[in-house]
């Protein structure tokens, strides 16, 4: 009788032992460097590791120009860059690198062999990969997943490189629905904001764009909205191009005076450098709900004449709303 308790002891034993090895795991996972949805990231390691066990359901996109991904790119990756994911300015009053229209993306996705249940990772030598991942929350897919450190950091990791683009997969079948419409705003919204109290504006260019000296190809004026605040996006980033630390990033969110309780709307260029900031801010666990991407940004802002901006370098130490 001992000898049978002790072994339904053991196996009780090893039960719970493993059950809290994989609520271990599974919580280191969730808190990547401190974030409340560290989830959304995928390191290089893990990633290699899906790629060595071959998953079906895995597809890894490189948001990269065609040059940079011939040059060397993760195996199995396919590649796309801005023309393709951009509607036609045609149909954005003349701005261009607004985001396509659903059809357009469920396109170009489902040619990629992307279905519901695919795992998605998305990488970058820059700051794109956060754009589609965007765009996939936008229209409905939020599992998707974004590596820390881009080609960079497998490059460092001495992992394997691949010259030739993989072959054409069969056709995915997922399907782009604009799921979460708020997190696209247009114009209107932003010029509203000069008198609310409830808001935020955050330019996320840097302090060139930012101060009218520099202007970017696709913008028809230098300078800035009056009311946005400055918050490059590089604050977010460490110098190897990963994403800092959550407690790093929260430093930065206090000096800047971002308040969590109010609505949080982005502008760059082309509403890309701002996906950085709402990939971040939606690992630290913000409401998605209050975060907002202005799509045309400063292009389709600077279009306008009759819209308002400034030129100077203000002193961007402390939001206006922090000022005596």
């Amino acid at each position: 009788m001992r000898k049978n308790i002790s072994r339904k002891s053991l196996v009780f034993v090893l039960a719970l032992v493993t059950c809290l090895a994989l609520a271990l795991t599974a919580g280191a996972a969730e808190k990547y460097k401190g974030y409340a949805k560290g989830d959304v990231f995928i390191t290089v390691q893990e990633l290699n590791q899906l790629i060595k066990a071959k998953d079906s359901k895995l597809v890894v996109i490189a948001v990269a120009h065609k040059a940079d991904y011939t040059l060397g790119h993760i195996p199995g990756a396919f590649q796309i860059w801005r023309p393709d994911y951009e509607a036609d300015p045609a149909t954005q009053g003349g701005v261009t690198d607004n985001l396509l229209q659903p059809e357009g993306f469920t396109k170009l996705m489902q040619k990629l062999g992307v279905n519901p249940d695919s795992k998605v990772v998305v990488y970058d030598s820059k700051y794109d990969s956060t754009r589609i991942w965007w765009a996939f929350y936008y229209y409905g897919k939020t599992d998707v997943r974004v590596l820390d450190g881009g080609y960079k950091a497998w490059s460092k990791a001495g992992y394997e490189a691949d010259h030739l683009s993989p072959s054409d997969p069969k056709s995915g079948t997922w399907v782009a629905k604009v799921t979460y419409p708020r997190q696209r705003v247009d114009t209107p919204e932003i010029l509203g904001l000069k008198d609310r109290k409830d808001a935020q504006l955050w330019d996320n260019r840097g302090d060139a764009e930012f101060c009218g000296k520099e202007i970017n190809k696709g913008a028809f004026r230098a300078g800035r909205i009056p009311w946005g605040v400055q918050a490059d996006y590089a604050l977010v980033r460490g110098k190897d191009g990963d994403f800092l630390p959550a407690a790093d990033v929260q430093k930065v969110i206090t000096k800047l005076g971002m308040d969590r309780k109010k609505q949080q709307y982005f502008y760059c260029q082309s509403g890309v450098r701002t996906t950085q900031w709402i990939f971040t801010l939606y690992a630290l666990g913000w409401p998605m709900d209050k975060i907002h991407n202005y799509d045309s940004s400063w292009i389709g802002w600077s279009k306008d004449s009759s819209l308002p901006i400034e030129k100077d370098c203000p002193d961007t130490t402390l939001a206006p709303w922090q000022k005596k």
